[in-house]
């Protein structure tokens, strides 16, 4: 019997209870109505208890329980109440948390029954929970999951709650915003930490930025990169590329070898490794001291180890053989040598290369002075002084030709002219 003031959920009964006995299913039936007894209506099996539900005939002539209580309103987001006494009934809200605000879920306005803490009109706390059942998460509004530092002051790292993207630690865009709270822009992608942003950035000006040391003012260096980001490389620094082997003078004049300096630039005589010494030219060319040394003395009009020239049935080099293959045609120079020159301008030094092939002396270009000479300005006197003019107008050095090699910075000149 259903106890008046207890809830109906206590009291809901199947149709039908099965009993499993002696191999027999029995169907058991409401007070009031026997097994063998007949009904013809509704009212033949009330058992008078309201709260238990209407009990019908049906149509087999038997009485039927009903299978939900009285109160029972089909919902299962309510309690149902049933009071036998005034034959009544009440349904109220789910509140599991008991903090009198009814589950959201059944139509009441508390967004989390299952903590009492939670619920309308409670406290915002900085624990990403909407705590007042508003719709929204005051300290983290963007959903990034990092508090507004402005509501949570002791734990906050977003610096801009409306928008998902900025908070401490994110990536700084090229977007102009504070992105990873830092507290400025000039980080944008700014990889290499020099300052200068990226030039994929509008306004970007560091046309490489995992390299601290290329940015716009910085110098430029001799290293084959646009430092100073300004379209040009190694510019204005020199005339050769570290590390590779180039010509240069010698401290005795000579043209010897040496490695590409820092400054790009070929190093100084000290730095360069003389040549060997060659006969026949006068010139100390390996800086012992001595000139021609070690060479036999030219005779019956040769020079050992000297140029065979072509064409003049001579035999030139002193090797016993007369215009044999690879002789000089004449007119022609040392191949990759170089000599002094005037210009014939008002610079007046200048310096000419003889090609790879020999045939003859290239353009007088500007460039260099000879040793001890001022570096503008043609003067014979000096030229004829130092002994390092190489278009002397004179034979100096008595040896039948007057533009030949005549000082210790010109390379030695061929024979065959």
């Amino acid at each position: 019997m259903l106890v008046p003031g207890r809830t109906l959920r206590t009291f809901r009964f199947p149709a039908a209870v099965a009993v499993l006995g002696a191999g027999l299913l029995l169907a058991l039936h409401p007070a009031g109505c026997g097994d063998d007894k007949e009904c013809s209506a509704d009212a033949d099996c009330d058992d008078g208890i309201y709260c238990n539900g209407r009990e019908t005939c049906g149509r087999t002539g038997r009485c039927y329980a009903s299978p939900t209580g009285a109160c029972d309103d089909g919902m299962s987001c309510n309690t149902d109440t049933c009071v036998e006494a005034t034959r009544t009934c009440s349904h109220a809200a789910v509140d599991a948390d008991g903090d009198t605000y009814q589950d959201a879920d059944c139509g009441g306005d508390d967004c989390n029954d299952a903590r009492a803490e939670i619920h309308p009109g409670a406290a915002e706390l900085c624990d990403f929970l909407d705590d007042d059942c508003n719709g929204i998460v005051e300290e983290d509004r963007d959903g990034d999951h990092h508090q507004d530092r402005t509501i949570c002051p002791d734990g906050g790292d977003d610096c801009d709650d409306s928008n998902p993207d900025v908070y401490a630690g994110a990536p700084e865009l090229c977007d102009g915003l504070d992105d990873d709270c830092d507290g400025t822009t000039a980080d944008e992608r700014d990889t290499d930490a020099d300052t200068a942003v990226d030039i994929t950035c509008a306004g970007g000006t560091d046309c490489d930025d995992e390299d601290p040391n290329v940015r716009p003012g910085i110098d430029e260096t001799c290293n084959d990169k646009d430092d100073d980001c300004d379209g040009d490389t190694d510019e204005g620094i020199g005339t050769c590329r570290i590390g590779d082997d180039v010509w240069c003078f010698t401290a005795c004049g000579s043209r010897g070898t040496g490695t590409c300096t820092s400054q790009c630039r070929p190093p100084e005589p000290a730095g360069c490794e003389p040549p060997g010494e060659s006969c026949g030219n006068g010139v100390d060319d390996n800086c012992d001291g001595e000139t021609d040394e070690d060479c036999p003395t030219p005779d019956a009009g040769c020079v050992d180890h000297g140029d065979e020239c072509c064409g003049d049935l001579l035999d030139d080099n002193c090797d016993g053989r007369t215009d044999e293959f690879g002789c000089l045609p004449h007119g022609a120079c040392p191949p990759l040598t170089r000599r002094y020159c005037d210009t014939g301008d008002e610079y007046g030094w200048g310096y000419q290369d003889c090609p790879i092939s020999g045939t003859e002396w290239g353009p007088c270009d500007i460039g260099y002075a000879p040793p001890g000479c001022e570096p503008m300005g043609w003067d014979v006197s000096c030229c004829v002084t130092s002994g390092s003019c190489c278009e002397d107008t004179a034979d100096d050095n008595h040896n039948g030709f007057t533009t030949d090699s005549v000082g210790p910075t010109c390379p030695p000149q061929s024979n065959c002219l």
